[in-house]
C-alpha cells in the first residue's frame, strides 16, 4: 500500500515538474507555434518543443506507455538531427525520458536518463529535481532529498512556480522519512 502512494505521488510529483519545466522553459510567450501539436494558443512558444508537451499531455492522460513511445521516438529523433553543440534538445528529450520512465516505476533508468540531462546542461534544475523524484519513488529519501536541495540552488529566487514545486517535493520528502 505504502509502495502504491509513493508511486502514486511521484508521478504526480513527476508530471508537476514537467509542466513546470516548460513553463521555466518559456519566460516570454511572443507569436504562434507553426504546426504546433499544442494547446492552440495566440502566442508564439518558440523555446518548448511539441514533442515535450504531448508526452506531458500523454502522461497527464494516464497514457503512459504511449508517453514512453512518444519519449523514445522523441530522443531517436534528436540524437538524429541536432548537432553536436545543440544542448537544449537533447536536455529536453533525456528529462522527458526520465519523467516517463518515473512514471513507469523504472527507477534506475529514470535516474540514468536525469543524470545523462544533468551532463547535457548542468545550468537546468528540471533534470536535477527529476532525478530526485526518481530516487523518492525508489525510496531512496535521503538522495532524494539532496537533489531536490541541489535543485533549489540552481533556481532564481523570482522563480516563484519553480520553487513552490521543490518545496513542495522537499517537505513529501521528509514526512516520509
Amino acid at each position: 500500500m505504502k509502495n502504491r502512494i509513493f508511486f502514486t505521488l511521484a508521478s504526480v510529483l513527476g508530471l508537476c515538474v514537467l509542466n513546470i519545466h516548460v513553463l521555466q522553459a518559456e519566460p516570454e510567450r511572443t507569436g504562434t507555434n507553426v504546426n504546433s501539436k499544442s494547446i492552440p494558443s495566440q502566442i508564439l512558444m518558440l523555446q518548448k518543443p511539441d514533442e515535450v508537451e504531448t508526452i506531458r499531455q500523454l502522461l497527464m492522460d494516464g497514457r503512459k506507455t504511449a508517453a514512453l513511445t512518444a519519449a523514445e521516438n522523441y530522443l531517436e529523433k534528436v540524437n538524429r538531427t541536432t548537432l553536436r553543440h545543440e544542448k537544449l534538445p537533447r536536455y529536453y528529450a533525456w528529462n522527458a525520458y526520465c519523467t516517463v520512465l518515473t512514471s513507469l516505476n523504472k527507477v534506475e533508468e529514470a535516474i540514468a536518463a536525469c543524470s545523462t540531462a544533468m551532463a547535457i546542461d548542468s545550468d537546468k534544475w528540471s533534470a536535477v529535481n527529476n532525478r530526485g523524484t526518481a530516487k523518492f519513488v525508489g525510496g531512496m529519501l535521503q538522495d532524494a532529498l539532496a537533489d531536490y536541495r541541489a535543485a533549489m540552488t540552481m533556481v532564481d529566487e523570482d522563480n516563484r512556480k519553480a520553487r513552490e514545486t521543490i518545496e513542495h517535493n522537499i517537505a513529501l520528502a521528509q514526512q516520509s522519512q
